[in-house]
């Protein structure tokens, strides 16, 4: 179980200890320093200083703050978040760095992304070669390594539940990659827009984006993406993002400054009466874009043995159908450690 703490607006989770619950049986874990962030990140100084004009244009995302500083005080105060100081082992994220360094360096998982292709294991889990690489593979999963152009060539299941984290246009990712050819490849609103939704949700679907603290995009996937996909926005949630000492990976700040959250939208076929916000709370990865799982959190909201799809997936979940262009990156052997079955 990834829940370590549960009430009527909270969720504790960690996301390694579901991963390393994926794998036990085959005697593998994920590499612990992944999820070593042992202290805040060091932000630069520019994101650190208060501006007394910054916060113009953003009274939404303003109220998002206060209300989550509100919620992390109560958390601190039920010593919640002392749950996480169990696996406090130092004062600074050096071997979490040190190892995504590795990644970077290490040219068959770098490299070998898997594209152009469709598999599945309907077995317990196992772990693969494809050209001369291992990758781990959860029970009773499919994948689709395909580009998100592709979709309506390859799906034709009505899923009960679409998750999708779109690599949201972004300006910073757009100057590092014209500065060092590193980071993702982005998509503006319209594409993501375009990606048709609407055919593969059920009656009673729920779409659930991972989106950016940008109101631009908040209001356009509201406003606009949802009512094409023939959703209706009913709320949201949020990621609080906090290091193994329970404190945030950032500190709160006035908008438009980084944030140690990031939301989740919701948008429901049949929308309910009354959706209320909830929170999780968790340790993150040290890589960028790697969310944490959801299936245990939604499982309320979902009918049983519920069709499941995550669009831009990067790893594979026990039953769940992956897409995207590097629906295996994460699945590779060298983020995971063998460790003896008992």
């Amino acid at each position: 179980m990834s829940i370590l703490y549960e009430d009527e607006d909270t969720f504790v989770i960690s996301h390694k200890k579901y991963i390393d619950s994926v794998y036990k049986d085959i005697g593998y874990q994920i590499q612990p320093d992944l999820f070593n962030i042992q202290v805040p990140y060091k932000l630069p100084k520019k994101q650190t200083t208060a501006n007394s004009t910054s916060s113009k244009g953003f009274g939404v995302l303003h109220d998002e703050v206060r209300f989550l500083e509100e919620k992390y005080a109560k958390l601190k105060e039920k010593s919640v978040l002392n749950m996480f100081c169990n696996e406090s082992k130092g004062q600074s994220n050096g071997e979490a760095i040190k190892f995504l360094k590795s990644l970077h360096i290490h040219k068959s998982w770098l490299q070998n992304t898997v594209k152009n292709a469709f598999g599945a294991n309907m077995a317990p889990a196992m772990v693969k070669t494809i050209d001369g690489e291992n990758f781990l593979f959860p029970k009773n999963t499919k994948f689709y390594s395909k580009d998100i152009s592709e979709i309506h060539e390859h799906l034709n299941t009505k899923y009960n539940l679409v998750l999708l984290d779109p690599p949201w246009w972004n300006k910073f990712i757009r100057r590092k990659r014209k500065v060092t050819g590193d980071g993702y490849q982005m998509l503006y609103n319209s594409d993501i827009k375009n990606i048709p939704i609407e055919n593969i949700l059920a009656e009673n679907g729920i779409v659930v984006v991972w989106c950016t603290n940008s109101t631009q995009h908040f209001e356009c996937l509201t406003k606009d993406i949802f009512p094409k996909w023939q959703v209706t926005y009913r709320g949201k949630w949020f990621w609080l993002k906090v290091a193994a000492n329970g404190v945030p990976v950032c500190q709160f700040s006035e908008p438009p400054r980084k944030q140690p959250f990031e939301k989740i939208i919701f948008g429901f076929k049949k929308p309910p009466e009354q959706f209320p916000s909830k929170i999780i709370v968790s340790v993150p990865s040290i890589m960028d874009s790697h969310k944490p799982p959801l299936l245990e959190v939604l499982k309320p909201y979902l009918p049983e043995n519920a069709e499941c799809l995550e669009i831009f997936a990067r790893y594979l979940l026990p039953a769940w159908t992956s897409y995207g262009n590097e629906v295996l990156k994460l699945q590779h052997e060298y983020i995971y450690e063998k460790k003896s079955i008992i």
